[in-house]
């Protein structure tokens, strides 16, 4: 039975329309989604419109003084601004 669909590989596969149907499929289906490697608000975004429900990275790693400020700041952003897309969660 799967779970989970890990959406992995190379920055332009998990960027894809395919890698979008595949997720959007998965969520109509009930299943989580997630994305790896996302370390940039531009690809925290892109997780949300896909509907990926996790995701990881080691942005915060780097530098965590100054990249939680900012990871924080991305997080509100996601939970207060509206999508095109409507609700993906």
């Amino acid at each position: 039975m799967i779970n989970v669909l890990l959406l992995a590989g190379s920055t332009e596969w998990k960027t894809s329309p395919a890698a979008h149907r595949l997720a959007l499929q998965a969520r109509e289906r009930g299943l989580a989604v997630h994305t790896g490697r996302v370390n940039s608000r531009r690809r925290l975004l892109i997780a949300q419109a896909f509907g990926c429900t996790t995701c990881d990275g080691t942005y915060l790693a780097f530098g965590p003084d100054t990249n939680l400020a900012r990871l924080l700041a991305w997080m509100n952003e996601l939970h207060t601004t509206p999508t095109l897309f409507g609700d993906q969660t």
